[in-house]
């Protein structure tokens, strides 16, 4: 026998348990604000700090978990943080919070990719599709006792997102977008309400189900029973969100799983610059026309931030001190410059392996979807999903390739 494969039993229960905490991790990403709420609501005040303070703590142990698993993460790393402090030091403006936004996707598909599986992600969604579905559920059905436990705008004004003037007018006791009061879009005989689950907003909801759809549609197409009962789940808490974003990229899931084939590595690289192209001169025809809450209005906002950028500004060189929430191409360009922007792109595109169909079609799915997120909003980069989905996307490009037990080169080596 030989030296490996004896070390091979000893080393699979920490394996296993390295896995098992990594799906807590995760886990934790898509809960934390909910527990934080809870806490708020009904033992002692949170704030900004108690947020930042769970987001490093989560951060902090998938680094624990992955630093001795891959080189690839620290070399990335390091040009990352050079390049940035480089620009930063030409605006003579330090922002920790660009930093923390793209050390979010470094962090958790290195450790999908080091620590998961194609097993451990069912594990993950499957739990996740559940929670949310039942927090959902749970809203829709009582959503005072909701309100009172949870107190969710009470939550976002103690930790700084919501101004308390602003919430003294707000009735209802949600975030802002709790309530689609120009009426819904799906099933409008559900009124005004708009459910936000464990998330404690909608927007997330939306982004979360097509994650996990996309997700689902590949791992359980050959199990139609867990194929039905988890797409109810899904498209029940989408619709109960009125997540119409959501919805159509449920849609987009499946026209790109049908032309994944077709697809090559080129065409999802030019993908968000010819989005950012096409985004800008769809404000330019709309000059002087208001922007609305439909998907044509929020592309239309989009464009219209874009356009306030100058060409110091699209290399990441302008003050950068401007809110650019709802647009991704304005805030990543304004803060990383299409340079930095492009160069991360490619490591994904090009970097992160999909050998197998399966994995290149959720590959396929993650370029496009943020393609089209980018162009209306920051969450991308927010924890609360994005763990989840770059987690995925580590788990589908390894899927169950034993770990090796010392560090070992290549993006995301196992």
């Amino acid at each position: 026998m030989s030296l490996a494969a004896a070390a091979t039993p000893a080393a699979a229960p920490a394996e296993e348990a390295g896995a098992r905490i990594a799906r807590a991790v995760v886990l934790g990403t898509l809960l934390f604000n909910f527990a934080l709420a809870f806490v708020n609501a009904n033992l002692a005040r949170t704030g900004a700090g108690a947020v930042i303070g769970a987001e490093l703590v989560l951060i902090g142990v998938a680094l624990a978990l992955i630093w001795d698993r891959t080189q690839a993460f620290y070399a990335i790393m390091a040009a990352l943080l050079g390049y940035l402090i480089f620009l930063m030091t030409l605006r003579a403006n330090y922002d920790p919070k660009v930093v923390r936004d793209l050390l979010i996707p470094l962090v958790f598909y290195f450790l999908g990719s080091t620590r998961g599986s194609l097993e451990s992600g069912d594990k993950v969604v499957t739990a996740a599709i559940v929670a949310v579905a039942a927090g959902a559920l749970f809203e829709w059905a009582f959503l005072d006792v909701y309100i009172r436990i949870f107190d969710v705008l009470g939550y976002f004004v103690a930790k700084g997102t919501v101004d308390p003037a602003a919430a003294q007018g707000v009735e209802h006791g949600l975030f802002i977008s709790g309530m689609r009061f120009e009426g819904r879009t799906l099933l409008p005989f559900l009124g005004e309400h708009r459910v936000s689950s464990v998330f404690l907003e909608p927007v997330s909801v939306g982004n979360f189900g097509a994650i996990v759809f996309g997700w689902v549609l590949l791992r359980d197409a050959r199990r139609p029973w867990a194929l039905i009962w988890k797409t109810a789940l899904i498209f029940v808490s989408l619709v109960l969100g009125d997540a119409r974003f959501g919805v159509y990229l449920c849609g987009l899931v499946l026209a790109i799983y049908l032309v994944a084939p077709l697809l090559r590595p080129g065409a999802l690289f030019v993908a968000p610059f010819l989005a950012i192209i096409a985004i800008f001169s769809y404000a330019a025809i709309k000059v002087g026309v208001p922007w609305d809450n439909t998907t044509s209005g929020r592309f239309l906002l989009s464009g219209q931030l874009m356009s306030r950028l100058d060409l110091a500004g699209v290399f990441g060189m302008g003050p950068a001190t401007e809110n650019f929430d709802d647009s991704g191409y304005a805030y990543i360009l304004s803060r990383v410059g299409v340079i930095g922007a492009a160069a991360l792109w490619a490591v994904l595109v090009f970097g992160a392996p999909a050998e197998r169909m399966d994995a290149w079609r959720y590959k396929a799915f993650v370029c496009l979807y943020l393609t089209l997120l980018m162009a209306i909003s920051t969450s991308a980069v927010t924890i609360k999903t994005g763990g989840l989905l770059w987690f995925l996307l580590g788990c589908s490009a390894y899927g169950a390739t034993p770990a090796p037990r010392t560090m070992s080169g290549g993006l995301g080596a196992r």
